[in-house]
């Protein structure tokens, strides 16, 4: 984000003036991290291709700054400019029929605290999503975060 100074004059610490000249921009800094990581199933073998990842800005409801990402085929994914905060960390991915998705499970979990997993029909694909909330995002940092996304009962 760029800014414009609007003053023309302005008082150094060492009690001086300075002039500053009009049309001279300042940077302003954002608060943005880097977030990457690989997603996987069980161990990290396992790596799930495809995959997309949404950061759901908890403070807006989801909307504000959410930010999307998809996994490579390696499973490996990055965010390169997520805006500090905190966020709930969507990820699906999509299988042709029933008996291909991983989950087993109508409503499930994952080892992550706070993770809701389930499996559903959207048109002619089944859709398992990972929900994993309370994710921090802390600015001018690279945040490395790998996601196991093998489901487990809700009861164990």
């Amino acid at each position: 984000m760029v800014r414009q100074i609007a003053m023309v004059t302005v008082i150094s610490m060492l009690g001086g003036l300075a002039t500053v000249a009009p049309g001279i921009k300042a940077q302003a800094k954002e608060k943005v991290a880097i977030v990457k990581g690989t997603v996987y199933r069980g161990d990290k073998e396992h790596r799930v291709a495809g995959a997309t990842l949404v950061l759901l800005d908890e403070k807006a409801g989801g909307g504000g700054n959410s930010v999307e990402a998809n996994a490579d085929e390696n499973g490996n994914y990055t965010f390169d400019r997520v805006v500090e905060g905190k966020y709930t960390i969507s990820i699906r991915t999509w299988y042709d029929r029933a008996e291909d998705v991983p989950c087993r499970l109508l409503a499930a979990k994952t080892k992550d605290k706070d993770s809701t997993v389930i499996v559903i029909k959207d048109k002619a694909k089944y859709v398992e999503q990972v929900l994993i909330k309370g994710f921090a995002v802390k600015a001018n940092k690279e945040i490395s975060r790998d996601f196991d996304i093998a489901c487990k009962t809700l009861f164990g």
